[in-house]
């Protein structure tokens, strides 16, 4: 395969092996994705997309308005076997996906399903199919994943992935906030605070007990952290720190506090 971006570039190279010439192709299969001799990756989006189309094809015969795969089913096939297809390889051909002409046949995919999880009418938009199914546009799911692997593999970035749901602490487990009153005395009292200077990005708190200081927090975050995200590990820190506190405490008497972020 002859690579090259000039658009009338059909020059022969003979190239032979074992006095046999080998013959010219436009397009070739590496790892599960398609090169071509343009570099563009339009022929791994074309392969892609035939390849959906006959699996959401199979899934009609089973998958009808009345009966047949219901609505947790069908989005269960595509999350676990439509989206990764649709991705795999993404970080390598992403820039294909961004000419309309290729986003839109993965919309297309998308639409289709879409109206399948939903039980819709065929004449539904794509815009409002992934509203009714409950699913994200698929080039948000792409750019996710792109950037995922930038800044796990590229930049070596500690990425916190979002939590499955089954991980979710029970609301049970939960500990119950109290609005503070003016009125109440508190024993212990903290203040939190995170903030960025250009690429520095720090947070601290502080913990008094009867008026009197007991403890400092200070940490310093990666510059890509927000300030939102400073004040919460900051909060959690300083929880975490109560909680061993706590556990000096009277089990009987406890630990009161008023926690203020600044």
């Amino acid at each position: 395969m002859f690579i090259s971006r000039k658009r009338n570039d059909d020059r022969e190279v003979n190239i032979y092996l074992n006095y046999k010439r080998l013959d010219k192709n436009e397009e070739m299969k590496h790892l599960g994705i398609y090169f071509d001799s343009k570099f563009n990756f339009n022929a791994h989006i074309d392969y892609t997309v035939a390849k959906l189309i006959t699996l959401v094809n199979m899934l009609d015969r089973t998958a009808k308005l009345q009966w047949g795969l219901g609505h947790k089913a069908l989005k269960a096939i595509y999350e676990g076997a439509i989206v990764p297809i649709l991705t795999y390889g993404a970080p390598i051909w992403v820039e294909a996906i961004r000419k309309r002409k290729n986003l839109t046949k993965y919309k297309r995919i998308q639409r289709l399903m879409n109206i399948k999880i939903a039980k819709a009418y065929r004449t539904v938009s794509y815009d409002a199919s992934c509203v009714i199914a409950g699913v994200q546009p698929i080039q948000i799911t792409i750019d996710e994943k792109v950037q995922t692997y930038m800044a796990t593999k590229i930049n070596n970035v500690e990425y916190d992935a979002p939590l499955e749901v089954r991980y979710w602490r029970h609301p049970a487990e939960i500990a119950t906030v109290h609005e503070v009153e003016n009125s109440t005395m508190y024993t212990t009292e903290v203040y939190t605070d995170g903030s960025k200077i250009g690429d520095n990005m720090g947070a601290a708190g502080i913990i008094f007990v009867n008026g009197k200081l007991v403890h400092q927090l200070k940490f310093k975050l990666h510059g890509h952290c927000s300030n939102n995200q400073a004040e919460q590990i900051v909060i959690l820190k300083v929880l975490e720190k109560l909680e061993e506190l706590q556990d000096g405490q009277d089990n009987e008497k406890g630990l009161q506090y008023t926690l203020t972020a600044r």
